[in-house]
C-alpha cells in the first residue's frame, strides 16, 4: 500500500513538474557562413547560461531549438552565438533579445545579428516629467558641450530652437514624435556629425525607425527635385528604372522633400548633401535618412501606397497602389532580382584597368568598424592595386569615392601613401581645435559615452578665446609630419570622381587631392564644410526618459582664415539629367575618359 502511494505521488510530481514549465521554440534563420561549428543560444534563466551554449540543430528552416523553463520564470534575455567546442565564440552584435513567457508553449523566430523589434502597441507615451527632464540634459549639451553650436547660428535662433522644443515636450508624446522634434533641433547645428543616431539607438527606437513595414518598396535617386525610380522591390512591374514618382498617397513629391529637409544633419550651408541622404538606395548595410523620417513625418495608414507615377518618355500619367515593406525583405527582393545589387561594404571598393590601360579605382566606403563594416584587409588590396598599376605601366588613374560617406582615418592616410605628396609644401597647419567646455558638465556624465576612457572631462586647452567663449587646442602634428611613402607610388595622371554625397573623412579626402594638386577632380562638389567640420571625437549621448540617443562632436575642427560655406568644389562640374539615369550614362566617368583621351 505504502509502495502504491509513493508510486502515485512520484506521478503527481512528474505531472506538476511538466505542466509547470513554459516550453518555448527558438528558430533562427539567416545564419552567414562561418569557420565555426555550432551555432548556439545563451542567456540569463537556466537551462540558459551566458557562460555555456546550448546547441541548435540546424534543419530545413534554419536553426531550432526547444528550451523548458520553470514556471517561476516570467522573462528571458538571450542572444544567438556560433563557436567552436563553446571556446571560440562569436557573439551577435545586436543588443540582448528578450522574451516574456506569457503562455505555457511559444513559438519566436530570429534572424541573426538583427535587432529584435518591439510591438510598438504596447508602448505608453512618454510623460511630461520624463520629457522635461530629458529636455534640461540636451539645453545643457547644446549650450555647454557642442563645439559648433554658433558656428552657424546665433544666439537667438538656438534660443529659439531651444524654446521650441521645450514647448513640443509640454505634453506627452510617444517615442517617435520624441525622436522627430529632437531631430529637428540638431539639424539645426548644421553638423554633419550631430544627429539623433541612426545606429546606437536601443531596442525600442531602432523598431521605431527601422524594423517596421513602413518602407518605400524601390529605391530612388532626387534629379531635378524629382524622385526618380532606381530598383523596384514591389510587386508592381511598372516600376521601372527612371520612373517618375509625382504623389504618394495624394501628397507630392516636392512637398514631402520640403518637409523632410529640416530634419536632415549636414554641415553648414550643404543642401545638396541633404537632399542625397533623402535618397534610398537599399544597401542593406547603410541607413537612409528618407526611410526613418519619412514614417515619422508622414504616419501610414495600412501597409498601402498610393503612387502617381510617370514613365520615362511618357505623357501618361498613372495611379498605382503598392505595399510598404520592411528594410530587410527589400534587401532581399533587390538581391534576387539585381545582380549587380551591392551585397555588403566590401563590394563598395572595386579595381579594374580597362582597354585603354586606365585604372579605375571605386572607394566607397571608409567603413572599419561598427555595423557591418568592412572585412577587406585594406591595406594588402591597396598594395596589390598599385603595384599591378605599376607592373601594367597604367598612366592614368580614375579615382570614384562618389558614393563614400567616410569611416577611419587610417584608410585614407594608408591611400595617401600611394600619392605623390610634396610634404615641404604639404605640412601646413590651417586648422584649429575648438571646445566649448574645459570642466564636462556633471550632469552629463552619467548618460554619455565614448571610445576608451572618458579623457573629455578635464581638458588641457593651449588658448582660451574669452571673446568668443572657446577653449583652443592648436593642432600639434602638421598634416603629412609622419607621412611614409608607399613602395609603389602612382605618378601619372589621377582624376578623382566627388558628389555631394561625400562628407566626414570622404570630405577630407577631396580637400586634400585637391590642397596637395593631386590630379583633377570631377563631378558635384562634396558635402562637409570648407569652414571644418565637428568629427573625430564623438560622444553617444543616451537621454535617460526617452532612451533615444543623440551623436555629439567634443571638439570642433575650425580653420583660421575664413572659409566659403561650402564643400569642395570641384575643377570639372558634372550633371546627370533624366536621359543620362534612364540609359546608366556615367557622366563623371565620361568626363574623366574624355579628359584622358585629350592628353593623349
Amino acid at each position: 500500500m505504502q509502495t502504491q502511494f509513493l508510486f502515485l505521488l512520484w506521478i503527481c510530481l512528474i505531472s506538476h513538474t511538466t505542466v509547470a514549465q513554459t516550453r518555448v521554440h527558438f528558430l533562427l534563420q539567416n545564419v552567414p557562413a562561418m569557420q565555426m561549428d555550432s551555432v548556439g543560444i545563451r542567456g540569463d534563466q537556466a537551462p540558459l547560461s551566458w557562460q555555456k551554449s546550448l546547441p541548435l540543430r540546424a534543419t530545413k528552416n534554419g536553426f531550432e531549438i526547444s528550451v523548458n523553463f520553470p514556471a517561476t520564470v516570467t522573462d528571458i534575455q538571450f542572444k544567438f552565438v556560433v563557436f567552436n567546442h563553446d571556446q571560440a565564440v562569436t557573439w551577435e552584435t545586436t543588443e540582448n533579445r528578450t522574451l516574456v513567457l506569457h503562455q505555457k508553449n511559444l513559438s519566436t523566430t530570429h534572424e541573426w545579428d538583427v535587432e529584435q523589434s518591439v510591438d510598438l502597441s504596447t508602448l505608453k507615451k512618454l510623460s511630461v516629467a520624463q520629457l522635461q527632464a530629458d529636455y534640461a540634459l540636451v539645453e545643457t549639451m547644446i549650450l555647454q558641450v557642442h563645439p559648433g553650436t554658433y558656428r552657424y547660428n546665433d544666439e537667438a535662433s538656438i534660443q529659439k530652437g531651444l524654446a521650441t522644443l521645450k514647448a513640443k515636450f509640454q505634453q506627452p508624446l510617444s517615442h517617435g514624435a520624441a525622436y522627430l522634434a529632437l531631430s529637428k533641433l540638431t539639424a539645426q547645428l548644421q553638423c554633419d556629425h550631430t544627429k539623433v543616431g541612426f545606429n546606437n539607438q536601443n531596442k525600442t527606437i531602432n523598431s521605431i525607425i527601422h524594423y517596421q513595414k513602413d518602407k518605400l518598396p524601390f529605391t530612388f535617386k532626387w534629379l531635378d527635385q524629382k524622385m526618380i525610380v532606381e530598383y523596384n522591390a514591389s510587386e508592381e512591374n511598372t516600376l521601372r528604372r527612371g520612373t517618375e514618382i509625382l504623389s504618394i498617397n495624394q501628397v507630392p513629391v516636392a512637398t514631402i522633400q520640403k518637409k523632410i529637409l529640416p530634419y536632415i544633419a549636414a554641415d553648414g550651408a550643404t543642401d545638396e548633401n541633404r537632399v542625397r541622404k533623402m535618397e534610398v538606395d537599399g544597401f542593406d548595410f547603410r541607413y537612409n535618412a528618407f526611410d526613418i523620417f519619412y514614417p515619422l513625418r508622414f504616419p501610414l495608414d495600412g501597409d498601402q501606397l498610393h503612387l502617381t507615377t510617370k514613365a520615362f518618355g511618357e505623357n501618361e500619367v498613372k495611379t498605382i497602389s503598392v505595399q510598404t515593406i520592411t528594410r530587410s525583405d527589400r534587401t532581399k527582393r533587390l538581391l534576387e532580382r539585381y545582380p549587380d545589387f551591392p551585397k555588403n561594404r566590401d563590394e563598395l571598393w572595386h579595381f579594374e584597368i580597362n582597354q585603354n590601360n586606365v585604372g579605375i579605382l571605386r572607394l566607397n566606403s571608409f567603413g572599419l568598424k561598427g555595423w557591418k563594416a568592412m572585412s577587406i584587409d585594406y591595406k594588402k588590396y591597396l598594395a596589390e592595386v598599385f603595384q599591378t598599376l605599376q607592373s601594367q605601366k597604367v598612366k592614368q588613374l580614375i579615382l570614384d569615392i562618389r558614393k563614400n560617406t567616410g569611416g577611419m582615418d587610417e584608410m585614407k592616410k594608408e591611400l595617401f601613401r600611394y600619392f605623390p605628396i610634396d610634404t615641404t609644401t604639404a605640412q601646413r597647419i590651417t586648422r584649429e581645435g575648438r571646445t566649448r567646455f574645459r570642466s564636462f558638465p556633471e550632469s552629463l556624465k552619467p548618460y554619455v559615452a565614448t571610445w576608451g576612457n572618458p579623457w573629455y572631462y578635464e581638458l588641457n586647452p593651449d588658448r582660451i578665446d574669452t571673446t568668443n567663449g572657446y577653449y583652443i587646442f592648436y593642432e600639434k602634428n602638421p598634416p603629412y609630419q609622419n607621412h611614409q611613402a608607399a613602395e609603389f607610388v602612382f605618378r601619372g595622371d589621377i582624376y578623382l570622381l566627388t558628389s555631394a554625397t561625400n562628407t566626414s573623412l570622404a570630405f577630407y579626402l577631396a580637400q586634400d587631392f585637391r590642397q596637395n594638386q593631386l590630379g583633377t577632380a570631377i563631378g558635384q562638389a562634396t558635402g562637409g564644410n570648407l569652414r571644418g567640420i565637428n568629427g573625430g571625437n564623438i560622444l553617444f549621448f543616451r537621454l535617460p526618459n526617452s532612451e533615444i540617443e543623440i551623436d555629439v562632436p567634443i571638439m570642433g575642427n575650425f580653420t583660421k582664415k575664413p572659409q566659403a560655406n561650402q564643400g569642395v568644389p570641384v575643377d570639372i562640374e558634372t550633371q546627370t539629367n533624366l536621359t543620362d539615369f534612364y540609359h546608366a550614362v556615367d557622366k563623371e566617368m565620361q568626363e574623366a575618359l574624355k579628359q584622358i583621351e585629350r592628353k593623349k
